[in-house]
């Protein structure tokens, strides 16, 4: 999971809409195979749009990637890091060996709403 947030707010944070090439590029060093199957993994998800170009235009045949408004909310929610990372200790804790994209977000909203309410109210 942890790249796939890379993934997403790499190009949440992209000025254009970039190519999945240049979302590689600016995550840094990762396997091609593991990028190429986190980049359909997004995109099967619904979080990420773009346009399928084959190999020949982009190295994953995939460009003009941009956030849906399932991936904006996504991202909204995990751009914290101590938000993601107590979301990650949340369910190791639990002994999940996976969570789908909604039960990321809906942790990260639990611990966004633990830090937004005034102790008292705890």
């Amino acid at each position: 999971m942890d790249l796939i947030r890379a993934i997403v707010l790499a190009i949440r944070n992209h000025e254009a809409r970039p190519s999945a090439s240049e979302i590689q590029q600016a995550i840094g060093d990762v396997d091609d195979g593991v990028f190429l199957y986190h980049i359909e993994m997004v995109t099967q998800g619904a979080l990420v749009s773009g346009i399928d170009t084959g190999p020949r235009k982009d190295r994953y045949g995939k460009a003009n990637l941009a956030l849906t408004w399932a991936g904006q909310e996504f991202a909204d929610n995990i751009l914290n890091h101590s938000v993601w990372a107590s979301a990650k200790k949340t369910l190791d804790d639990a002994n999940l060996e996976s969570a789908s994209f909604e039960v990321w977000s809906q942790i990260a909203i639990a611990k966004i709403t633990e830090l937004c309410t005034p102790a008292t109210d705890r």
